[in-house]
């Protein structure tokens, strides 16, 4: 299955009907990412992941559910205004699947091919991954609380 994603196809055409967010350049890329972004907005439905937003908060103190209202919109919906793009190759450096330089930022650049990868071997783990790095556009930051507790957290309220 891996080859066949890597090579543009898998579950679903690369390009068809992906979420819009899904920036990459190449289309096997674009698509686990774009897959990852349903999945994620899926999870974000339910009220035991959307309860993230409550759990975390940004550098003001206020929940992100708050930041989260003063945007107008649920999580799937700004999940849908975040913006995936490819990675600069150093970037990719290590073991980094995406991240965004700023906090707050709507654009969150990703190691294609590593997270075509990864989706091929746990799309529940991308999807938690998209989830995190939506957590910092809503304006969460980094360390602390770490990285490999944020994904943690998702993956407890998300997997359920």
């Amino acid at each position: 299955m891996l080859a066949a994603i890597l090579l543009g196809g898998g579950p679903v055409a690369a390009g068809a009907n992906l979420p819009a967010g899904a920036r990459l350049a190449q289309p096997a890329e674009r698509m686990a990412v774009g897959q990852a972004i349903r999945g994620a907005a899926l999870k974000l439905a339910s009220a035991e992941c959307e309860g993230l937003l409550d759990e975390f908060a940004d550098a003001q103190g206020r929940p992100l559910r708050a930041a989260l209202g003063a945007h107008g919109m649920d999580a799937g919906a700004f999940l849908g205004q975040v913006f995936f793009y490819d990675a600069p190759p150093r970037a990719c450096e290590g073991l980094t699947l995406a991240g965004s330089h700023l906090v707050g930022s709507r654009v969150i650049r990703v190691c294609g091919r590593r997270f075509a990868r990864a989706w091929a071997e746990s799309s529940s783990h991308a999807e938690a991954v998209i989830i995190h790095e939506m957590l910092h556009a809503l304006g969460l930051g980094e360390n602390p609380p770490s990285s490999a507790y944020i994904t943690e957290r998702v993956i407890a309220r998300c997997e359920r």
